[in-house]
């Protein structure tokens, strides 16, 4: 089967990639900035030239593949008018470009912050009720999926996805990180190998629908970090009050607004880290015929320091070349 990767070259993406080499499929991987490339070297892949807000590049991109993993967008919590042209508009343009040229499967990386906050488990007939724009952009498209014709879709709401490279530990090896508030509300988790096994058992399969997914112990994030100082013991954690975090972030969008930046710190990385939400463990794991092989935070973030040691990855947004 052959598969393009859109976002390949981000942090999930990457570990997509280099999982679907793993299993001997060369994948098609689509990349904006011929710079990011970088973080595939070695790897077997066919890369190709696609951006999707320009819709001429994706027909070229999909042709001759079977299916596509789309995990490409703009990954900030950042209002929905800077979200819209990558995740709803160039969404929706591969889709079309999908089905046009035959590739039926489509597996869209969506968020669990589709949801609002609860203090129940997210089930398989939780309504969905985004309270960020993040959410509220990825249900849109869910749905403007789920009504497509001729494709087979398959949106996998993927819950804190963490591990060697991401941000987190990006400030984790700096040795001080600062959060937006004391969170211990369940919180759904899952290291971005496990993601990466449910994201190709999905584009691999037949399965359809929305479903979150997560690990098998949804942490608060005391306990999170709790457990990372326990492992990394000089690391100061900072945490602000979340009303000044918010102030702060609040201040900050302001002044990116005006130099037409992104930013990965937002109001709304504020109200999502103090979310309550979790899955139900079992979510989604049957129905794909999958089992957790980072059954928790606790072996992720040994595996994600252990990983750390030889594996770079770096934020699309702090990567400031821009070709």
């Amino acid at each position: 089967m052959r598969l393009l990767v859109t976002g390949a070259t981000g942090f999930i993406g990457s570990e997509v990639t280099r999982q679907l080499c793993a299993m001997g499929l060369r994948p098609r991987v689509m990349i904006r900035r011929p710079t990011r490339a970088r973080f595939l070297d070695g790897l077997d892949v066919e890369a190709v030239h696609g951006d999707l807000t320009v819709p001429d590049t994706l027909r070229s991109a999909v042709e001759g593949c079977d299916g596509v993993i789309h995990l490409g967008g703009r990954a900030v919590f950042e209002p929905a008018r800077a979200l819209a042209p990558t995740f709803i508009g160039g969404t929706r343009a591969l889709a079309e470009a999908a089905a046009a040229v035959g590739a039926r499967r489509f597996v869209f990386g969506s968020s669990l912050l589709v949801h609002g906050p609860s203090p129940e488990p997210v089930v398989a007939d939780t309504t969905a009720a985004p309270v960020i724009d993040y959410g509220r952009v990825k249900l849109q498209m869910e749905r403007e999926l789920a009504a497509m014709p001729g494709l087979s879709v398959a949106s996998i709401r993927l819950p804190h996805v963490y591990g060697a490279g991401d941000q987190l530990f990006a400030n984790v090896q700096r040795g001080i990180m600062a959060v937006p508030g004391r969170s211990n509300p369940a919180f759904s988790h899952l290291h971005v190998h496990d993601a990466a096994r449910v994201l190709i058992a999905a584009a691999l399969g037949t399965w359809e629908g929305a479903r979150g997914i997560g690990d098998r112990d949804p942490a608060g994030w005391d306990r999170f970090l709790g457990e990372l100082q326990r492992l990394l013991p000089r690391l100061v954690i900072v945490r602000l009050p979340a009303p000044l975090a918010l102030a702060g972030t609040a201040m900050m969008r302001l002044v990116r607004a005006r130099l037409e930046t992104p930013d990965i710190f937002t109001p709304d990385t504020v109200r999502a880290w103090n979310l309550p939400l979790w899955v139900d463990p079992a979510l989604l794991w049957d129905e794909l015929g999958l089992e957790p092989e980072v059954p928790d935070f606790t072996v992720g973030l040994k595996r994600s320091l252990d990983d750390g040691v030889d594996r770079v990855w770096r934020h699309s947004v702090a990567d400031r070349r821009r070709v």
